[in-house]
Parts: C-alpha cells; structure tokens; sequence
C-alpha cells in the first residue's frame, strides 16, 4: 500500500512579526543617534590601495560635473546656430553609445585581462580625449575644433564607460579582500562600499560650482591635469591592489605583487562576482518564468519612458536656459543645475535606506521613480509653456523643479531596479547580479537615448527648429512625453500590482510541501487513534487543512 506523509515546511513564519518594543524603540532617540553614527563610520575607512583608486574617482567626478554632463552647452557655443539640434542628436548618440559599451566592457574583465588593465586603459583614453578638447579649444579655429570634438569624444567616452563598468567593482573587490569579508552577507557590506565610492564622488561634485568665472580652456585643462595626477597616483598603487590572476580561473586564486610582503599572508576571500558575467545572470532570470517576465517589463518601462526624459535631461532642459534670464552675470549656470540634480538623486537614496527594509519593497521604489518620470515631463511642459507665452518673470529659477526630479527618479528607479534583482537571487548571486543587473539596465537605457537622437533627426525641421528655440516646439514634445510615460506607467503599475498579488497568495499558502513515497512492500498502518501517523495527519489538518495538501498532490 502507498501512503504519502506531508511534512510542511514554513520558514520564516515566526519572525514575520515585530514586538511592539522593537517598533517603538526605532521611533526613539538612541536609535536615530545610532544610524547616524554608523553613517559616519562607513566613511571611516582608509588603506593605501582604496585611497589611490578613490583619487580616481575623485578625478573623474570632478570632469563629469564640470565638463562631460554638461558638453551640450558646449557644443551650442562653439557650434552656435544653425547647428542646435544636431548637437542634440550627437549627444543623446553619445551618451548611448556610452551606455551600451558598459555592459561589452564589464563582460571583458572577468574573461580576458582583468579589472586593473580595464581600468588603466580606458583611463588612459580619457585623459588623452580631455588633453584633445583643451588643445583644441586654446590652440585651434573653430572649424579644427569641431573636427576634433569627434575624436575626443569617442575616446572620452570610452573612459566613462571603463570607470561604470569597472573602478566600482575594483574598489569594492579590494575592500572586500581587505576586511576578509567572506561570511557577510551583501546588505551587511552593502552600506560600507557605497560610502567608499560616495566620498570622493561627492568632493568632485562639490568643486565645479566654486569655480567662477572659469572659460572653458581653463575647465579642460583642470580637468586633463586632475585626471593625469589621480591616474599616476592610481598606477603606482599597483603593489597594493589585489589582482585577479586570469590564468588560474579554475582555481581561483588571487594574484599579489611579488614584492608586497605583508599582503602575502593575507586570507584568500571569496570574490562571488569571479564567475558571474552577462550570460550567468540571463540563466539565472531564465530559471523563474515570472521573475523574468516582470524583469522585462520593468526593463521595456526604461526603454520606451525612462530613457526618453534622461536623454531630454542631458540636452533639451540645459538648451532651455538660453532663453531664461540668468540673475548670475558670467558663470554658466548648467554647472550648478546638474550639480544639483546629482545632489538630488543621491539625497533621495540616502533618505530612502532610512526606511525599515519592510517598508520599502523594491517595486514601490520603480513605482515611486516612474511616477517622477511622468511628473518630470509635466512640469518641463508646463514651464516651457510658460516661458513662451510670458515676456516678464522668466527666471531661469523655474527650471529647478524639472532638475530636481530629474535626479530624484533615477535615484528611486534606477537603484530601485538594482534592489529588485538582488532581492530575487540567492545570497551567492546577490553581488553579481547588482553589478550586471544595473549594466543591462544602463545598456536598455542606452538603447533609449540612441532612438532619441535618431528621432530628433528625424522631426528636424518640423517640431525641432535649428535656428530658434522659440519655434521649435518643445512643449509639444515635452506634452507628448507627459502622455507616453503616462501610458508606460499605467503598463507597469498593473504588471507590479499583478505580480504583487501573486507573492501575496503565494505568501499565505505553505511555502514548501514534501511528499515522501513509500514502497508498497512496507506494512500497513494501523489507523488506529494511537497511530503516529495518524496524530500527525490530525494535527496537520488542524493547521493547513488536509483537503489543500491533497488538492496539492494530486494536482501534481
């Protein structure tokens, strides 16, 4: 006779409730005082391998901020009309290019050379690119200059996608090694890599705005001296750094400089992201049918809303302060409103992990940054509107709200969607697909941004006019993004709300049940009330009720 016993297996079912002290004592005092203090240590840490590649990105925070966020501007001046929206076009191209050739970039290091000759090359190209624009705006005529432009970029941009695709990861990898953080988890090291990258990025956003009356000759050779001392600073910390020895792949092991003593003793730790790259994180969303129709939805939102503002972002909302009344005599005020909407999108992550992890599931973040998406594109229209039918009060102070959640909802979509990979994977997997999971999101958004420029091109002439601004339509355009991120917002709020549903039930049922089959052979069992087993069943009815678990096993 078969007969199956059940035994049902619920995890986490007892800490699902929090003790009413527990929730009072996160309302008081002490507690707030104790968040503050570990976000004060998280910045308390120094080795001489971490503050060589912090320089680095102290480096290129500052190039970013003060010169490669902001070239549209440049651009306009050195182009001026009738060339406006070409300028558009080559930027939003740009910025995709840069986009994709992250994710080609980051799959290179694990495979072939390793994040340090990522790192030193891409670097190398970018100081030469920022040594181009500042030889050709000092030296040269505008004609040669433009000429120029397009050489420098490709190798500016090949720099910033070697710095997203590879010095975050290299200057986690050798905070990890150092600590021997082998058996904490992802959030436990989460926090304390961040502040790593954090410090030096914020310094280098802090300086653009205190230079004042700086042309654009001297921002670039600011810009190639910093980036040349910070590279050299970065290449003579190589006896220091942990390095990744590409010939002993099956084996793991970690390659030191030979002459750094007190590091050959040091532990061997882990590295989860050795053996992760693109293709691992495509099997792992292959795995759950739902996990990746939702990860594509999710990723179609960015596509079709999300990259269409980030791209008017980087162009249209800089080009719109031409035609704004400047209270600021002789300094350029794309500088500080980028500054701005950086400050921004950091300041509302920050302000986010201040919520109790079960306060914020990672959908409400992406519903909370697409629903900035849609209220970006409104607002920009409505200030456009304004600025073309007013002739008085047209400060360029009404452009603070569009900048404002321009940095808000990349720091609540874009990051939101990095905290919805990883909570979806197993503790192994977390670090590498956060690293992955936000390279295949910038390639989608990348994506996006070409389809922009190309669109641009397309309607110029018609809604996007190179000689004025004014008769160029853009709060017709700015109205018709308001009505398709609406659209796309609306998609993923129902998809969310679905799949939301979906745990919640899946939530109320048992989490696993075991069935365990045995041979007929075996001799019957006595139903008798004093049966094990049968005080087992009864009890397991009492709880679950066993008319489900029947249900369950036939249905399988």
């Amino acid at each position: 006779m078969i007969y199956c016993r059940f035994v049902l297996q619920k995890a986490g079912s007892i800490g699902r409730f929090t003790s009413p002290t527990s929730v009072r004592d996160f309302h008081t005092m002490p507690r707030i005082l104790a968040i503050v203090r570990d976000w004060f240590q998280n910045y308390r840490y120094f080795s001489r391998a971490t503050i060589c590649i912090q320089g680095l990105v102290f480096s290129h925070s500052f190039a970013t901020h003060a010169i490669v966020s902001i070239l549209i501007t440049y651009l306009t001046t050195m182009w001026k009309y009738p060339h406006a929206q070409i300028a558009v076009v080559v930027m939003n191209v740009q910025d995709g290019v840069l986009d994709i050739m992250v994710i080609i970039l980051a799959h290179i290091p694990r495979t072939y050379i390793g994040l340090f000759r990522v790192i030193a090359t891409t670097n190398a190209s970018y100081i030469i690119g920022l040594l181009l624009l500042w030889l050709s705006a000092e030296y040269m005529s505008e004609g040669t200059a433009s000429r120029v432009f397009y050489g420098a970029m490709v190798l500016i941009t090949l720099g910033e996608a070697g710095r997203w695709a590879a010095l975050r990861e290299f200057l986690d990898e050798q905070y990890s090694r150092e600590q021997n953080h082998a058996e904490r988890t992802y959030d436990e090291n989460k926090d304390k890599k961040d502040a790593l990258w954090m410090l030096p990025w914020f310094l280098g956003a802090v300086i653009p705005p205190f230079l004042f009356k700086t042309t654009w000759q001297q921002i670039f050779m600011i810009s190639t001296i910093a980036m040349g001392v910070s590279y050299l600073g970065f290449l003579l910390g190589f006896p220091y750094y942990f390095t990744y020895n590409m010939t002993n792949t099956e084996q793991g092991q970690d390659a030191r400089p030979e002459e750094v003593n007190h590091l050959e003793q040091a532990p061997r730790v882990p590295e989860q992201t050795r053996s992760g790259n693109v293709w691992r994180l495509i099997n792992i969303l292959r795995k759950d049918e739902r996990f990746l129709i939702e990860a594509l939805a999710i990723w179609l939102a960015f596509l079709l809303a999300y990259s269409v503002v980030k791209a008017a972002g980087s162009t249209f909302f800089f080009q719109q302060m031409d035609n704004l009344d400047n209270p600021f005599d002789n300094y350029d005020p794309a500088v500080y409103f980028n500054v701005f909407a950086s400050f921004s999108k950091y300041l509302i992550s920050f302000l986010w992990n201040l919520i109790p992890r079960k306060w914020k599931p990672s959908r409400l973040r992406i519903w909370c940054g697409m629903a900035c998406v849609v209220l970006c594109c409104l607002v920009a229209s409505q200030v456009e509107s304004h600025r073309l039918n007013t002739t008085s009060n047209r400060s360029i102070f009404w452009l603070v709200p569009q900048f404002f959640l321009l940095g808000v909802m990349e720091g609540l979509a874009m990051f939101g969607m990095i905290d919805f990979l990883v909570d979806r994977v197993s503790e192994g997997d977390k670090v590498m697909v956060a690293y992955y999971g936000s390279h295949t999101t910038v390639l989608i958004i990348g994506i996006g941004k070409i389809l922009v420029g190309l669109s641009v091109l397309a309607f110029r002439g018609s809604w996007f006019d190179d000689n004025d601004l004014d008769t160029s339509h853009l709060d017709k355009y700015y109205r018709a993004l308001t009505i398709l991120t609406s659209v796309v917002f609306f998609f993923h709020c129902c998809i969310a709300f679905y799949y939301y549903t979906r745990e919640e039930l899946q939530d109320e049922t048992p989490s696993s049940v075991t069935i365990e089959m045995v041979n007929q052979n075996q001799p019957q069992i006595d139903p008798s009330p004093h049966n094990p087993d049968n005080a087992f069943t009864e009890t397991l009815d009492d709880r679950v009720g066993l008319s489900y678990l029947l249900g369950q096993f036939v249905g399988q």
